[in-house]
């Protein structure tokens, strides 16, 4: 009688540290992509993108998204802008473009044992410039640049699987993206007005 106490209290034990240690896993994110969004067509003979992003500091783990932060805006840039000829130009600079791990507290010893803490918080930040400029040509000239920055934050369990971190990075990109898409479009057509095709 004793052993089948033992036996069921190790199972009971088993069970419960298997549901401590696992999570549910996360749902697919959305792809990164612009093709539900009409492009802004520009007076411009080109787009320029240029990539000044240089990290510093802290821990930098932009790398290991499956899309970094700088290859989207790249894409964004392509998909979005679109140039349609003349003396006009416009360029896009990626002023920042990083994921920085920050560690977290989690408990130690017994009672850590049996919990699955978030261990990491993942703090994204990316900063975009469109300047575009027209050359006076006796009709008179443009210049106009409009900026934004958006910054998204999430954790993750100290248990998250390399498919799911990937994940994880992948979808804080997404959401950075699906704000500065927004944000950008608003001030293309705002500050480089003279430059939109209507």
């Amino acid at each position: 009688m004793l052993s089948r106490r033992l036996l069921l209290a190790a199972g009971t034990a088993t069970l419960l540290l298997a549901a401590c240690q696992s999570t549910p896993p996360r749902p697919a994110p959305r792809p990164i992509d612009f093709s539900n969004f009409g492009p802004i067509v520009l007076n411009a003979g080109i787009v320029d993108v240029v990539d000044s992003y240089r990290p510093m500091g802290a821990k930098h783990v932009e790398g290991r998204s499956p899309v970094p932060p700088a290859e989207a805006v790249r894409r964004w840039a392509a998909e979005r802008l679109q140039a349609a000829g003349g003396p006009g130009r416009v360029r896009v600079t990626i002023r920042d473009a990083g994921i920085v791990e920050v560690p977290l507290p989690t408990k130690k010893g017994i009672s850590g044992y049996f919990t699955n803490d978030q261990a990491q918080r993942y703090d994204g930040r990316i900063e975009v410039e469109v300047a575009g400029e027209v050359p006076d040509t006796g009709s008179g000239g443009f210049r106009g640049v409009t900026r934004s920055t958006v910054t998204q934050s999430t954790t993750v369990a100290e248990n998250i699987s390399l498919a799911d971190r990937e994940a994880t990075f992948l979808d804080l990109t997404r959401r950075m993206m699906d704000d500065l898409n927004a944000r950008l479009d608003a001030g293309i057509r705002k500050d480089l007005a003279p430059m939109v095709r209507r």
